[in-house]
């Protein structure tokens, strides 16, 4: 999209280049006269041109990288949202800008020197040789044809060439370098101490008058907020449950699932899959008679690693077969199954017995478990129901009363959940349906907001807007709001005071004694960070003025005092490396401003035009917009 980008950032001056035209729009404006005279451009600076085919690259190269990105494909909308298309065009007018200055100048690169320049490319270049094919498939990649590609190198190479030209050696003055690290690294020191609310005076009970025209001036703090009166219909499965009414049966069946409420019973199981059955019945009949299972094992020629089921339920042995017979054994004892792989000896090792809560403790839980799994089928097609009767025009009162669901009645809360006594109203669906309340407009069908299992379906009955209370009503709140002023206002007199009395050259342990305060010094600091405890107004204003400078910040209910003690003025070396990368940020942002300055006079001299008719259908807003 870039000349200096393609270029692999060559020049010295390449970051500032990108930075600037990331900035383009600050330069480019589009002018009022549009250009729809060659269907061949979507842009002209002075003399040079922005093709319709460098456009719509640029833009799907950076469409995809933005997709890339993002994991996924980017919308037309989305492309249009991010504003994408004036983005690659603001950029390629930018660089429009410089090439046709650079042009104007008699600036251009012959074809040998652009020739030997490509043949050293290192995007062409294997092993220092051109290589041929390399450039073959990189402008088949990026969908150039070759004069069309040497031609972009040549601008590119122009503009390089303008750019260093204008910009090459420059500079920030050293001063400007000491003046950025006196700033960053001078430290100062500050006494300090605090007025509190201890420091003043009892304030006196204020007039009505006083109270009226405090209220007159700041009437917008005294707003009622906005209230909303509304009604709520909630379908839930856990008020549809009924317990009471499970069949006996089907609670006792679901104790008896296996591992439900405790340890399921547990057991170390062997099996072995062999060829002949009279061979595994025989294995069977010599354990059950005594016999060593580990001479057997010898005898049959298994291991026992691999017929060791291990310690298991009996949901966890696959071969049915197998799971019936072991959890129907005895200890130590074995029989033949025909398991999935042939006759299969099955041995049982050890019991561990069910560890089961007794019924009677669990009964409770069992029921009101099945019982809301009853109610959840009743609440999805009471839900088609309702969701029928909301869209019928049914009111909710309505809808409670035919299908006999509970329902709330709120009266005038706030978006907070606040009646008028003050007190936060239990509203069913909490936020969620306060939210849904303060969305909707009186007299709107019930809007559903779902609360867990829950639906509640909410309809807004009144709205009572918010406005400014009546002196009367607001007046308690107004005395408290103004004695809350008149004490700020004492404090700032109290400070203002102590400030005046410090810069007019009384010590500040004097000041702060005549206010029963102990005055602290400071550690050294920053301008960037506050001096221990302290806010960071205290560190703002202490670089307001030399030794001696008083001021005062405020830090919740207190003031604080502060006079500037000391500063320490960091040392500076001009070939300091520490300051090596605020000496190119200064000479990048110098280089920067003078590039600004000359583009938009440029762009000002020789005008930009945009044919928005070409921009739109390579991005295709017109077909959209049809």
């Amino acid at each position: 999209m870039l000349n200096a980008l393609r270029r692999g950032a060559k020049g010295p001056f390449a970051k500032i280049l990108i930075a600037v035209l990331v900035l383009s729009f600050a330069v480019w404006g589009v002018s009022g006269v549009v250009n729809t005279t060659n269907v061949s451009e979507v842009a002209r600076v002075g003399d040079t041109p922005v093709t319709a085919r460098e456009f719509e690259r640029a833009w799907r190269l950076q469409s995809i990288r933005i997709s890339q990105q993002l994991g996924r494909a980017l919308t037309p909308e989305e492309i249009q949202n991010f504003g994408l298309a004036n983005s690659v065009l603001q950029s390629l007018v930018t660089e429009a800008l410089q090439v046709d200055a650079a042009r104007t100048i008699g600036i251009d690169v012959g074809d040998e020197t652009l020739a030997e320049q490509l043949r050293t490319d290192p995007r062409f270049a294997a092993g220092g040789r051109f290589d041929r094919n390399a450039f073959n498939r990189y402008l088949a990649n990026f969908g150039y044809s070759e004069n069309e590609f040497i031609e972009i190198e040549r601008d590119a190479t122009v503009q390089e060439m303008w750019t260093n030209s204008l910009l090459g050696g420059m500079q920030a003055p050293t001063p400007y370098l000491e003046a950025v690290n006196r700033f960053t690294n001078q430290t100062r020191e500050v006494a300090t101490f605090r007025l509190t609310d201890a420091n003043l005076a009892t304030i006196a009970d204020p007039t009505e008058e006083q109270l009226q025209a405090y209220y007159d001036e700041h009437k917008d703090e005294f707003r009622a907020p906005e209230r909303r009166s509304f009604t709520t219909v909630t379908l839930s499965p856990q008020l549809l449950a009924e317990p009471d009414v499970v069949d006996a049966d089907a609670v006792r069946r679901a104790y008896e699932t296996d591992g439900a409420y405790g340890e399921p019973e547990m057991r170390r199981v062997q099996q072995v899959v062999l060829d002949d059955a009279e061979l595994a019945q025989k294995a069977a009949d010599a354990i059950n008679e005594g016999y060593a299972f580990a001479a057997i094992l010898r005898q049959l020629d298994k291991k026992r690693a691999d017929v060791d089921l291990g310690l298991v339920t009996k949901s966890a042995i696959f071969n049915k077969a197998v799971a019936d017979a072991a959890f129907q054994l005895e200890a130590r004892k074995a029989t033949v199954v025909d398991g999935r792989f042939g006759p299969t000896l099955v041995r049982v090792e050890e019991i561990q017995e069910a560890a089961k809560q007794p019924f009677e403790e669990v009964e409770a839980d069992i029921r009101e478990q099945l019982a809301l799994d009853e109610a959840m089928d009743q609440a999805r097609a009471l839900q088609t129901d309702v969701t029928d009767a909301v869209a019928g025009g049914a009111p909710v009162s309505e809808i409670a009363e035919r299908f006999d669901l509970p329902l709330q009645t709120v009266e005038a809360v706030t978006a907070g959940g606040v009646g008028l006594d003050g007190q936060t109203v239990d509203v069913t669906g909490g936020d969620t349906v306060l939210g849904a309340a303060f969305r909707a407009e009186a007299g709107d069908d019930a809007a559903p907001v779902e609360d867990g299992d829950a639906t509640i379906w909410v309809q807004v009955d009144t709205i009572i807007e918010a406005d400014v209370r009546p002196f009367g009503e607001a007046q308690t709140d107004v005395l408290f709001a103004w004695t809350e002023a008149e004490r700020a206002r004492q404090l700032d007199e109290l400070a203002s005071a102590a400030v005046d009395a410090v810069n007019e050259g009384t010590p500040i342990e004097d000041v702060a004694a005549e206010y029963d305060a102990q005055v602290a010094r400071s550690d050294p600091f920053t301008f960037n960070e506050a001096p221990g405890e302290l806010p960071q107004a205290v560190a703002t204003a202490a670089f307001e003025g030399p030794v001696g400078h008083a001021a005062s910040v405020a830090d919740g209910d207190s003031r604080i005092v502060l006079e500037v003690a000391a500063v320490s003025e960091p040392a500076f070396f001009a070939e300091d490396q520490a300051l090596s990368q605020v000496r190119q940020r200064l000479d990048e942002d110098l280089a920067n401003a003078v590039l600004l300055d000359f583009l938009n006079a440029w762009q000002t001299e020789v005008g930009a035009t945009v044919n928005q008719p070409i921009l739109d259908q390579i991005t295709g807003v017109a077909q959209r917009q049809g």
